[in-house]
């Protein structure tokens, strides 16, 4: 199975309504080692909306959103403002454990 095909199964393991949970959360947080388009697509639409409620998943698609950042050496501050509160989460406790510098340099917080 090739990168591209290996993404098209955890996506589609993540916005599977009937998945067990434990298995989105893995795929959310395998979709974190691909720094492909289509990875963060997904894990940014599925921590818009309400597709997924659980906080593990979201929590581990803000960690993953944060790996596929940390690697192209830039975060899209307008994308963070749209993350619900646990995506949000997921983001800054990966940031603080290995960019702590990037929440002041891009002013990202969470609302209260």
């Amino acid at each position: 199975m090739n990168s591209r095909e290996k993404i098209d199964s955890l996506v589609e393991i993540l916005l599977d309504p009937y998945a067990d949970i434990a298995d989105q959360d893995d795929a959310a947080g395998y979709l974190g080692d691909y720094d492909d388009d289509k990875a963060l697509i997904s894990l940014i639409r599925v921590s818009q909306g309400d597709i997924i409620t659980d906080f593990s998943v979201l929590q581990t698609c803000g960690e993953s959103i944060a790996r596929i950042w940390i690697r192209r050496k830039h975060i899209d501050r307008s994308v963070f403002i749209s993350l619900n509160r646990q995506t949000k989460l997921g983001v800054l406790d990966y940031l603080e454990g290995n960019k702590p510098d990037w929440k002041e340099q891009y002013d990202l917080h969470l609302e209260i």
